[in-house]
């Protein structure tokens, strides 16, 4: 084996010991990072269209089709 490839091979999964064990605290509190990007990216949309709202007023709607390519944030008229 090459030097340094044991070192590769184990690399920690965090930059500090802080991060690892935030990151630990909150999955046992049921508050991980979501696994799935569609829903990451749902909830991303949820949050422009809230901060639309806030900003703007009004009644807004969201209509997200990943498979279609298509993610609206439209004011209602």
């Amino acid at each position: 084996m090459e030097r340094g490839a044991i070192a590769r091979r184990y690399r920690p999964k965090f930059k500090t010991r802080n991060e690892e064990i935030v990151a630990n605290l909150r999955n046992s509190a049921g508050a991980g990072a979501p696994l799935d990007p569609a829903m990451t990216a749902k909830r991303k949309v949820a949050e422009a269209a809230t901060a639309l709202a806030l900003a703007h007023g009004g009644d807004w709607r969201v209509q997200f089709e990943p498979e279609n390519g298509l993610v609206l944030i439209a004011r209602r008229l």
